[in-house]
């Protein structure tokens, strides 16, 4: 059976968001990041995806965790952790 795109990125997007209800670690996260890339999806769509997630998340464990996925998006993380090659790259270290 051949998936379409929208029916892989909405099997990403589940496991999203099931890792980050159960506040998963860096590499769990890292490697669904991974799978938006391999699928062709921008780092600013998923960084819109997860900014979207945070208001119904303030202050709470949960944001921390959509934080650190953003960190990994935006580049704002370490070279190992970046997913989406060229951003970030102009930030002071």
């Amino acid at each position: 059976m051949l998936q379409t795109t929208q029916t892989i990125l909405a099997d990403i997007d589940r496991d999203l968001l099931a890792a980050l209800d159960a506040r998963a670690g860096l590499l769990t996260l890292r490697a669904i990041l991974l799978r938006y890339h391999a699928s062709g999806v921008t780092a600013a769509q998923v960084a819109a995806l997860l900014q979207d997630l945070r208001p119904a998340t303030q202050d709470g464990p949960l944001e921390d965790v959509i934080l650190d996925a953003l960190d990994m998006v935006t580049g704002w993380c370490t070279p190992q952790l970046r997913v989406w090659d060229g951003v970030g790259e102009n930030r002071a270290s």
